[in-house]
C-alpha cells in the first residue's frame, strides 16, 4: 500500500500573517514516517558460495517491516521450485532471517526475490522489487586484469599520478598487496573498490621527472576464491624531464587565493570558504588532454567537476554537492597539496540551543524555564502555554515557519499529557532570556532565531516522559541543516 501525506493540504489555509495554526501534533508521527523503507544489506552477499556455508538468509531493512506482508512477499527459488522454510525478526522489526527446511543443494542456482508488495509498519511499500541470484558451487575461473591506468607506454605529466588496476571479478586484497610493485620504488596508499575488483594506488612522494616506472601484479595475486592471476601483469609508463605547474588557485566567489600547504602546517585558519565554493586553477602550461582526468585528488573522497578553457592551462573545478561544515579538505594538483577548512559564514549549519517552558504566555510577566535532559517538570493545565524553540544559524539565514514545522513534533509518553498544537510563532516579541553563551574568539557570529510553539495542556497521568524532536531536514533558505537530529526528553511529575 502506498501511503500519501495528509498534511499538506491542511497547512496552506492556516498560514496566516507568519503565524502557522496547526489542528493537532499527529503532523510529525505523519512525516517522520512517510519515506518508504529499502533493503540495506542481504546474505548471501557474493554470487558464488558452498551450499554448507547458507544455513540462513538475511536480509535488513531501513525501518522495522510489517511481519506479515513482508513473509508473503517472500520467495527462494531453485531455478523454478519455490524453497520451504521458517521465518524470525531480529532488530525490532528490521532484520529477517530465512532459515530453509531443507539444507541447499550444492551446485544449484537459487532466486532471491522480495516484491514490493512488503510493507512496513505505517504501511508503505518497499520502495522496488529486491532480486539476488547465487550458485551453491566453488568459483574456479582464474581473474585477470581488463584494464589499468596510465596506459601502458604513455607518458604522465602528474607527479602524484594514481595507478588504478581492474580486474575481471573481485580479489582478495591481502593477495594484491603483496603482489603489487613499483619500480623505481615508491611508498603509496592503496585503495580498494567496494566489491573489491579494482584499486587505486597513490604514490605518497612525487614520480622523479626523466623516469621510467615500471608497474607489476604478480602471478600471485588472488580472487576470494584462492584461484591465482592468469598471468603476471605488467606495464610501463615516463614521466618527462618539464612538466607543468601550478600557477594559481584562487575562490571564484572572492578571488582568495589558495596557498600550498607548508611543512609543519594544517590549514590555514584566515580561510573562509563555503560549502558552494569554486575554484579556478591555473598552469604555468597547457595540460595534455590525456592526462586531465588524472591530475587531481580531492580527500575526503567528493564528487567534483572540472571545466577546462580551449587552451588547457585553466580550469574551474567545482562539486556537484555542497561540502560539509567545518570539514578540512585536501586537494591534490600535480606535486602540491593544498588544504582548507570549510568555515564560511554562509554555511553555519543550525543548531538548538535550547528549549523554555512559558506555562502561561497571557501573565504579565511570563516565566521561562529552561527544559534539559532527563529533568523532572511539573507542566500544570493551561489554554496559554507554549515551549520557545532557540535555533542557531547563519547571520545570513532564515528558517521559514514551514520548515520548522515540518521537522518539530512534541510527543508525551504513556500518554501523560495532552498537548494540543495551536499555532506556531516566530520571533515573538516578548523579551527573552539569552539562551547561550557569546562566541568564543575567532568563531563567526552566528544569529538566533526564535520559534515559539503555542499549545493547550491538560494533565492525564502523574507522571510520564515527554519528548521534544527536531529533524535533520530542517533547513533555513541558504539550504543549511541540523547537522543532525535533535532529541530532548524531559520527565513529567
Amino acid at each position: 500500500m502506498k501511503r500519501t501525506c495528509p498534511i499538506v493540504y491542511l497547512l496552506i489555509p492556516f498560514l496566516v500573517q507568519g503565524v502557522l495554526y496547526l489542528d493537532s501534533c499527529s503532523f510529525a508521527e505523519e512525516f517522520r514516517h512517510m519515506e518508504p523503507p529499502m533493503v540495506l544489506s542481504c546474505v548471501p552477499d557474493r554470487q558464488y558460495l558452498k551450499a554448507s556455508e547458507m544455513t540462513e538468509i538475511r536480509l535488513r531493512f531501513s525501518k522495522a517491516m510489517d511481519p506479515g506482508s513482508t513473509e508473503e512477499a517472500f520467495s527462494l527459488k531453485a531455478n523454478t521450485t519455490p524453497q520451504a522454510g521458517t521465518f524470525r525478526w531480529e532488530e525490532g522489526g528490521r532484520t529477517l532471517v530465512f532459515t530453509p527446511l531443507s539444507p541447499l543443494q550444492d551446485r544449484e542456482t537459487y532466486a532471491l526475490t522480495l516484491s514490493a508488495s512488503a510493507e512496513d509498519r505505517w504501511g508503505n511499500s518497499l520502495k522496488e522489487e529486491f532480486t539476488r541470484t547465487f550458485v551453491t558451487k566453488e568459483e574456479t575461473e582464474r581473474p585477470k586484469v581488463v584494464a589499468s591506468s596510465p596506459p601502458s607506454g604513455g607518458t604522465v605529466t602528474n607527479l602524484r599520478n594514481p595507478i588504478e588496476i581492474t580486474f575481471s571479478e573481485p580479489m582478495d586484497r591481502e593477495s594484491i598487496l603483496r603482489s603489487f610493485s613499483v619500480l623505481p620504488s615508491l611508498p603509496g596508499a592503496f585503495s580498494f573498490s567496494s566489491d573489491s575488483a579494482s584499486f587505486l594506488w597513490t604514490p605518497l612522494e612525487p614520480y622523479r621527472k626523466g623516469e621510467t616506472y615500471q608497474v607489476t601484479v604478480k602471478k600471485e595475486a588472488q580472487d576470494r576464491w584462492g584461484n591465482s592471476l592468469v598471468e603476471e601483469y605488467r606495464f610501463s609508463f615516463e614521466v618527462p624531464d618539464a612538466v607543468p605547474e601550478i600557477l594559481s588557485i584562487a575562490c571564484i566567489s572572492t578571488g582568495e587565493p589558495l596557498t600550498p600547504t607548508q611543512p609543519g602546517t594544517y590549514v590555514d585558519p584566515s580561510l573562509r570558504i563555503e560549502k558552494n565554493e569554486s575554484f579556478r586553477i591555473r598552469f604555468t602550461s597547457p595540460i595534455d588532454p590525456e592526462n586531465r582526468d588524472s591530475i587531481l585528488t580531492f580527500y575526503p573522497t567528493t564528487m567534483y567537476r572540472t571545466a577546462w578553457n580551449q587552451a588547457g592551462d585553466e580550469l574551474i573545478l567545482s562539486f556537484h554537492e555542497p561540502l560539509s561544515w567545518n570539514t578540512v579538505y585536501e586537494l591534490q594538483i600535480l606535486s602540491s597539496t593544498f588544504r582548507f577548512r570549510v568555515h564560511g559564514p554562509r554555511s553555519i549549519p543550525l543548531e538548538v540551543r535550547k528549549i523554555f517552558y512559558i506555562p502561561d504566555t497571557t501573565a504579565v510577566t511570563p516565566s521561562y524555564e529552561e527544559l534539559l535532559f532527563s529533568h523532572n517538570y511539573t507542566f500544570t493545565d493551561s489554554t496559554s502555554a507554549a515551549f520557545d524553540v532557540y535555533l542557531s544559524l547563519s547571520p545570513e539565514g532564515t528558517i521559514v515557519t514551514s520548515s520548522f514545522l515540518s521537522s518539530f513534533s512534541v510527543e508525551p509518553g504513556n500518554g501523560c499529557l495532552d498537548i494540543h498544537l495551536l499555532r506556531v510563532e516566530g520571533n515573538p516579541l516578548l523579551p527573552p532570556p539569552q539562551p547561550y553563551t557569546p562566541p568564543r574568539e575567532g568563531d563567526i557570529p552566528s544569529k538566533v532565531q526564535v520559534f515559539r510553539v503555542h499549545c493547550r495542556l491538560t494533565s492525564v497521568f502523574n507522571s510520564g516522559t515527554v519528548t521534544f524532536t527536531l529533524r535533520a531536514d530542517l533547513k533555513d533558505d541558504l539550504d543549511n541543516h541540523l547537522v543532525q537530529p535533535y532529541t530532548l526528553i524531559v520527565n513529567k511529575q
